[in-house]
Protein backbone atom coordinates (compact mmCIF):
# COMPACT_ATOMS: atom_id res chain seq x y z
CA UNK A 1 0.00 0.00 0.00
CA UNK A 2 1.44 3.42 -0.94
CA UNK A 3 2.11 6.01 1.71
CA UNK A 4 -0.73 8.55 2.18
CA UNK A 5 1.33 11.26 0.42
CA UNK A 6 1.66 9.18 -2.75
CA UNK A 7 -1.98 8.63 -3.63
CA UNK A 8 -3.04 8.68 -7.26
CA UNK A 9 -4.18 12.21 -8.00
CA UNK A 10 -6.64 11.65 -10.84
CA UNK A 11 -6.83 14.18 -13.67
CA UNK A 12 -4.55 14.00 -16.72
CA UNK A 13 -1.50 11.73 -16.84
CA UNK A 14 1.17 10.89 -19.41
CA UNK A 15 2.59 7.53 -20.48
CA UNK A 16 6.26 8.34 -21.04
CA UNK A 17 8.11 7.13 -24.10
CA UNK A 18 11.31 5.21 -23.46
CA UNK A 19 14.17 6.96 -25.29
CA UNK A 20 16.79 4.71 -26.86
CA UNK A 21 20.23 5.54 -28.19
CA UNK A 22 21.01 4.60 -31.78
CA UNK A 23 22.35 1.25 -30.53
CA UNK A 24 18.97 0.61 -28.82
CA UNK A 25 20.28 0.96 -25.26
CA UNK A 26 18.09 3.06 -22.97
CA UNK A 27 18.94 6.73 -22.55
CA UNK A 28 18.17 6.92 -18.83
CA UNK A 29 19.17 10.59 -18.57
CA UNK A 30 16.58 11.53 -21.19
CA UNK A 31 13.97 9.37 -19.45
CA UNK A 32 14.52 11.18 -16.16
CA UNK A 33 14.29 14.56 -17.92
CA UNK A 34 10.97 13.55 -19.47
CA UNK A 35 9.48 12.67 -16.11
CA UNK A 36 10.52 15.94 -14.48
CA UNK A 37 9.34 18.05 -17.42
CA UNK A 38 5.90 16.45 -17.34
CA UNK A 39 5.58 16.59 -13.55
CA UNK A 40 6.36 20.31 -13.69
CA UNK A 41 3.51 20.69 -16.19
CA UNK A 42 1.11 19.20 -13.64
CA UNK A 43 0.74 15.78 -15.22
CA UNK A 44 0.69 12.40 -13.52
CA UNK A 45 3.51 10.05 -14.51
CA UNK A 46 2.89 6.66 -16.12
CA UNK A 47 5.96 4.58 -16.91
CA UNK A 48 6.43 1.52 -19.10
CA UNK A 49 3.10 1.39 -20.82
CA UNK A 50 2.49 0.91 -24.53
CA UNK A 51 4.14 4.25 -25.33
CA UNK A 52 7.09 3.17 -23.22
CA UNK A 53 7.65 0.02 -25.29
CA UNK A 54 7.51 -2.08 -22.13
CA UNK A 55 7.26 -5.28 -24.15
CA UNK A 56 10.66 -4.43 -25.68
CA UNK A 57 12.41 -4.23 -22.30
CA UNK A 58 13.96 -6.92 -20.15
CA UNK A 59 12.88 -7.28 -16.54
CA UNK A 60 16.16 -5.72 -15.43
CA UNK A 61 15.65 -2.74 -17.76
CA UNK A 62 12.15 -2.26 -16.40
CA UNK A 63 13.46 -2.17 -12.85
CA UNK A 64 16.24 0.25 -13.74
CA UNK A 65 13.85 2.56 -15.59
CA UNK A 66 11.60 2.67 -12.52
CA UNK A 67 14.54 3.42 -10.22
CA UNK A 68 15.73 6.22 -12.52
CA UNK A 69 12.33 7.91 -12.83
CA UNK A 70 11.59 7.65 -9.12
CA UNK A 71 14.96 9.23 -8.28
CA UNK A 72 14.52 11.96 -10.90
CA UNK A 73 11.14 12.91 -9.46
CA UNK A 74 12.43 12.85 -5.89
CA UNK A 75 15.50 14.93 -6.74
CA UNK A 76 13.35 17.53 -8.53
CA UNK A 77 11.08 18.04 -5.53
CA UNK A 78 8.31 15.61 -6.53
CA UNK A 79 8.93 13.05 -3.81
CA UNK A 80 5.20 12.96 -3.06
CA UNK A 81 4.27 12.22 -6.67
CA UNK A 82 2.84 8.74 -7.27
CA UNK A 83 4.36 6.58 -10.00
CA UNK A 84 2.12 4.30 -12.04
CA UNK A 85 4.16 1.58 -13.76
CA UNK A 86 3.12 -0.91 -16.42
CA UNK A 87 3.85 -4.42 -15.15
CA UNK A 88 1.99 -6.64 -17.58
CA UNK A 89 3.53 -9.93 -18.69
CA UNK A 90 2.57 -12.99 -20.66
CA UNK A 91 1.28 -14.90 -17.63
CA UNK A 92 -0.05 -14.19 -14.16
CA UNK A 93 3.17 -15.50 -12.59
CA UNK A 94 5.38 -13.26 -14.75
CA UNK A 95 3.12 -10.25 -14.19
CA UNK A 96 3.23 -10.75 -10.42
CA UNK A 97 7.03 -11.00 -10.48
CA UNK A 98 7.36 -7.82 -12.57
CA UNK A 99 4.90 -6.02 -10.28
CA UNK A 100 6.81 -6.95 -7.14
CA UNK A 101 10.08 -5.80 -8.73
CA UNK A 102 8.45 -2.52 -9.78
CA UNK A 103 7.25 -1.90 -6.23
CA UNK A 104 10.75 -2.53 -4.89
CA UNK A 105 12.11 -0.06 -7.47
CA UNK A 106 9.74 2.76 -6.47
CA UNK A 107 6.40 2.20 -8.20
CA UNK A 108 3.42 3.15 -6.04
CA UNK A 109 0.74 1.82 -8.40
CA UNK A 110 0.66 -0.75 -11.21
CA UNK A 111 -1.22 -0.92 -14.51
CA UNK A 112 -1.70 -4.36 -16.09
CA UNK A 113 -2.83 -5.18 -19.62
CA UNK A 114 -4.69 -8.35 -20.60
CA UNK A 115 -2.17 -10.86 -21.99
CA UNK A 116 -2.89 -11.32 -25.69
CA UNK A 117 -0.44 -13.91 -26.97
CA UNK A 118 -2.85 -16.83 -26.51
CA UNK A 119 -5.94 -14.89 -27.58
CA UNK A 120 -6.60 -17.52 -30.23
CA UNK A 121 -7.07 -20.04 -27.40
CA UNK A 122 -8.31 -18.09 -24.39
CA UNK A 123 -9.81 -14.95 -25.90
CA UNK A 124 -13.31 -16.35 -25.44
CA UNK A 125 -12.59 -17.81 -21.99
CA UNK A 126 -13.76 -14.82 -20.02
CA UNK A 127 -13.50 -16.64 -16.69
CA UNK A 128 -9.80 -17.33 -17.33
CA UNK A 129 -9.20 -13.68 -18.13
CA UNK A 130 -10.89 -12.58 -14.92
CA UNK A 131 -8.97 -15.23 -12.99
CA UNK A 132 -5.73 -13.78 -14.37
CA UNK A 133 -6.54 -10.33 -13.02
CA UNK A 134 -7.76 -11.62 -9.66
CA UNK A 135 -4.55 -13.57 -9.13
CA UNK A 136 -2.50 -10.47 -9.93
CA UNK A 137 -4.67 -8.36 -7.60
CA UNK A 138 -4.28 -10.95 -4.84
CA UNK A 139 -0.49 -11.04 -4.99
CA UNK A 140 0.46 -7.50 -5.96
CA UNK A 141 2.02 -5.46 -3.13
CA UNK A 142 0.70 -2.24 -4.71
CA UNK A 143 -2.73 -1.18 -6.06
CA UNK A 144 -3.45 -2.36 -9.61
CA UNK A 145 -5.22 -0.66 -12.50
CA UNK A 146 -6.75 -2.67 -15.35
CA UNK A 147 -5.47 -1.68 -18.80
CA UNK A 148 -8.11 -2.41 -21.44
CA UNK A 149 -6.47 -1.95 -24.83
CA UNK A 150 -7.80 -4.42 -27.43
CA UNK A 151 -5.32 -3.20 -30.03
CA UNK A 152 -2.39 -4.34 -27.89
CA UNK A 153 -4.11 -7.46 -26.50
CA UNK A 154 -4.85 -9.31 -29.74
CA UNK A 155 -8.38 -7.90 -29.80
CA UNK A 156 -9.44 -8.94 -26.28
CA UNK A 157 -11.84 -6.25 -25.08
CA UNK A 158 -13.23 -6.33 -21.56
CA UNK A 159 -16.81 -5.13 -21.31
CA UNK A 160 -18.29 -3.00 -18.53
CA UNK A 161 -19.87 -5.98 -16.74
CA UNK A 162 -16.50 -7.73 -16.52
CA UNK A 163 -14.65 -4.60 -15.42
CA UNK A 164 -17.28 -3.83 -12.78
CA UNK A 165 -16.93 -7.36 -11.47
CA UNK A 166 -13.15 -7.01 -11.27
CA UNK A 167 -13.50 -3.54 -9.71
CA UNK A 168 -14.98 -5.18 -6.62
CA UNK A 169 -11.59 -6.68 -5.78
CA UNK A 170 -9.95 -4.96 -2.79
CA UNK A 171 -6.68 -4.29 -4.66
CA UNK A 172 -8.08 -2.92 -7.93
CA UNK A 173 -8.17 0.88 -8.04
CA UNK A 174 -9.05 1.78 -11.62
CA UNK A 175 -9.21 1.08 -15.33
CA UNK A 176 -7.64 2.71 -18.37
CA UNK A 177 -9.94 2.43 -21.39
CA UNK A 178 -7.96 2.62 -24.62
CA UNK A 179 -11.01 1.34 -26.42
CA UNK A 180 -12.47 4.81 -27.07
CA UNK A 181 -15.84 3.93 -25.53
CA UNK A 182 -17.25 6.75 -23.41
CA UNK A 183 -20.44 4.80 -22.75
CA UNK A 184 -18.51 1.88 -21.30
CA UNK A 185 -16.62 4.27 -19.05
CA UNK A 186 -19.85 5.92 -17.97
CA UNK A 187 -21.35 2.59 -16.91
CA UNK A 188 -18.20 1.71 -14.95
CA UNK A 189 -18.05 5.12 -13.31
CA UNK A 190 -21.74 5.05 -12.40
CA UNK A 191 -21.27 1.67 -10.72
CA UNK A 192 -18.03 2.52 -8.91
CA UNK A 193 -19.37 5.88 -7.72
CA UNK A 194 -22.59 4.38 -6.37
CA UNK A 195 -23.23 4.49 -2.61
CA UNK A 196 -23.26 0.69 -2.50
CA UNK A 197 -19.82 0.41 -4.09
CA UNK A 198 -18.31 3.18 -1.99
CA UNK A 199 -19.63 1.49 1.15
CA UNK A 200 -17.54 -1.56 0.19
CA UNK A 201 -14.36 0.17 -1.00
CA UNK A 202 -14.50 3.77 0.14
CA UNK A 203 -11.80 3.51 2.81
CA UNK A 204 -9.46 1.66 0.46
CA UNK A 205 -9.95 4.15 -2.37
CA UNK A 206 -9.28 7.08 -0.07
CA UNK A 207 -5.94 5.51 0.79
CA UNK A 208 -4.81 5.12 -2.83
CA UNK A 209 -6.52 7.91 -4.82
CA UNK A 210 -6.75 11.58 -3.97
CA UNK A 211 -10.35 11.76 -5.19
CA UNK A 212 -11.47 8.71 -3.23
CA UNK A 213 -12.92 7.36 -6.48
CA UNK A 214 -12.24 4.26 -8.53
CA UNK A 215 -10.26 5.70 -11.43
CA UNK A 216 -11.98 5.55 -14.83
CA UNK A 217 -9.55 6.91 -17.41
CA UNK A 218 -9.88 7.14 -21.18
CA UNK A 219 -6.66 6.45 -23.07
CA UNK A 220 -6.99 9.60 -25.16
CA UNK A 221 -7.28 13.31 -24.40
CA UNK A 222 -9.49 13.94 -27.43
CA UNK A 223 -12.51 13.15 -25.24
CA UNK A 224 -11.50 14.90 -22.01
CA UNK A 225 -14.50 17.22 -21.67
CA UNK A 226 -17.20 14.70 -22.66
CA UNK A 227 -15.51 12.00 -20.56
CA UNK A 228 -15.52 14.27 -17.52
CA UNK A 229 -19.22 14.88 -18.08
CA UNK A 230 -19.61 11.09 -18.12
CA UNK A 231 -18.10 10.73 -14.64
CA UNK A 232 -14.55 9.79 -15.74
CA UNK A 233 -11.83 10.81 -13.31
CA UNK A 234 -8.97 11.79 -15.63
CA UNK A 235 -7.16 10.48 -18.69
CA UNK A 236 -3.87 8.85 -19.63
CA UNK A 237 -2.80 10.45 -22.88
CA UNK A 238 0.25 9.94 -25.07
CA UNK A 239 -0.31 13.41 -26.49
CA UNK A 240 0.58 14.71 -23.05
CA UNK A 241 4.20 14.00 -23.95
CA UNK A 242 3.92 16.78 -26.51
CA UNK A 243 1.55 19.41 -25.11
CA UNK A 244 1.23 18.68 -21.37
CA UNK A 245 0.40 22.21 -20.24
CA UNK A 246 -2.38 22.48 -22.82
CA UNK A 247 -3.96 19.24 -21.65
CA UNK A 248 -3.59 20.22 -18.00
CA UNK A 249 -5.36 23.50 -18.77
CA UNK A 250 -8.08 21.64 -20.67
CA UNK A 251 -8.70 19.47 -17.63
CA UNK A 252 -8.75 22.36 -15.17
CA UNK A 253 -11.08 24.52 -17.28
CA UNK A 254 -13.36 21.53 -17.93
CA UNK A 255 -13.68 20.87 -14.21
CA UNK A 256 -14.39 24.53 -13.49
CA UNK A 257 -16.80 24.77 -16.40
CA UNK A 258 -18.84 21.78 -15.34
CA UNK A 259 -19.06 23.29 -11.85
CA UNK A 260 -20.83 26.32 -13.34
CA UNK A 261 -18.10 28.70 -14.53
CA UNK A 262 -19.41 29.71 -17.96
CA UNK A 263 -16.17 31.39 -19.03
CA UNK A 264 -14.15 28.34 -18.10
CA UNK A 265 -16.52 26.08 -20.01
CA UNK A 266 -16.21 28.24 -23.11
CA UNK A 267 -12.42 28.05 -22.88
CA UNK A 268 -12.60 24.29 -22.32
CA UNK A 269 -14.63 23.85 -25.51
CA UNK A 270 -12.03 25.77 -27.49
CA UNK A 271 -9.19 23.84 -25.88
CA UNK A 272 -10.97 20.54 -26.56
CA UNK A 273 -11.10 21.44 -30.26
CA UNK A 274 -7.36 22.06 -30.21
CA UNK A 275 -6.50 18.93 -28.25
CA UNK A 276 -8.75 16.68 -30.32
CA UNK A 277 -6.87 17.67 -33.47
CA UNK A 278 -3.47 17.22 -31.83
CA UNK A 279 -4.49 13.87 -30.35
CA UNK A 280 -5.51 12.56 -33.76
CA UNK A 281 -2.21 13.65 -35.27
CA UNK A 282 -0.27 11.84 -32.53
CA UNK A 283 -2.39 8.71 -32.97
CA UNK A 284 -1.48 8.70 -36.67
CA UNK A 285 2.17 9.46 -35.88
CA UNK A 286 2.51 6.63 -33.37
CA UNK A 287 5.28 6.08 -30.85
CA UNK A 288 8.07 6.95 -33.27
CA UNK A 289 6.25 10.13 -34.27
CA UNK A 290 5.82 11.13 -30.63
CA UNK A 291 9.55 10.68 -30.13
CA UNK A 292 10.24 12.77 -33.22
CA UNK A 293 8.04 15.56 -31.85
CA UNK A 294 10.06 15.62 -28.63
CA UNK A 295 13.36 15.68 -30.51
CA UNK A 296 12.20 18.28 -33.03
CA UNK A 297 10.28 20.70 -30.81
CA UNK A 298 11.35 20.15 -27.19
CA UNK A 299 14.95 18.91 -26.92
CA UNK A 300 17.13 16.85 -29.22
CA UNK A 301 17.50 13.33 -27.84
CA UNK A 302 14.58 13.62 -25.42
CA UNK A 303 12.51 11.18 -27.49
CA UNK A 304 15.32 9.17 -29.00
CA UNK A 305 15.00 6.10 -31.15
CA UNK A 306 12.62 3.15 -30.90
CA UNK A 307 13.51 -0.52 -30.69
CA UNK A 308 12.89 -2.86 -33.57
CA UNK A 309 10.44 -4.02 -34.78
CA UNK A 310 9.33 -0.39 -34.48
CA UNK A 311 11.14 1.23 -37.36
CA UNK A 312 12.41 4.67 -38.25
CA UNK A 313 10.10 7.66 -38.57
CA UNK A 314 8.96 7.99 -42.21
CA UNK A 315 9.52 11.37 -43.83
CA UNK A 316 5.76 11.73 -44.34
CA UNK A 317 5.19 11.45 -40.58
CA UNK A 318 7.92 13.99 -39.88
CA UNK A 319 6.30 16.43 -42.30
CA UNK A 320 2.85 15.83 -40.76
CA UNK A 321 4.19 16.57 -37.27
CA UNK A 322 6.03 19.69 -38.38
CA UNK A 323 2.99 21.01 -40.25
CA UNK A 324 0.03 19.84 -38.19
CA UNK A 325 1.45 20.35 -34.69
CA UNK A 326 3.29 23.63 -35.19
CA UNK A 327 0.35 25.72 -33.97
CA UNK A 328 -0.29 23.36 -31.04
CA UNK A 329 3.34 23.72 -29.97
CA UNK A 330 3.24 27.51 -30.26
CA UNK A 331 0.15 27.57 -28.03
CA UNK A 332 1.83 25.21 -25.57
CA UNK A 333 4.79 27.56 -25.28
CA UNK A 334 2.43 30.48 -24.53
CA UNK A 335 1.16 28.81 -21.34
Amino acid sequence: MPSPSRVWAGGPSVPLVTPFHADETIDFDALGKQAVRLAKAGMGIVLLGTNGEASHLSNEERKQATVVVRKALDDAGFSDAPLLVGTGGGSAATTIQITKEAAEAGATHSIVITPGYFAFMMGKDREAIKAFFRKVFDESPIPVMIYNFPGAAAGIDLNSDEINELADHPNCFGVKLTCAMIGKGHRIAAYTQSPEYLAKKGTYLQSVTATGNFQVLPGFSESTLPALLSRHTGCITGTGNCIPKTIRRLWDTSVAGLKGDANALAEALTLQDRVAEADWTIVKAGIQGTKYFLDHYVEKGLGGSARLPLGLVPDAIKKMIENDLKEAWEFEQSL
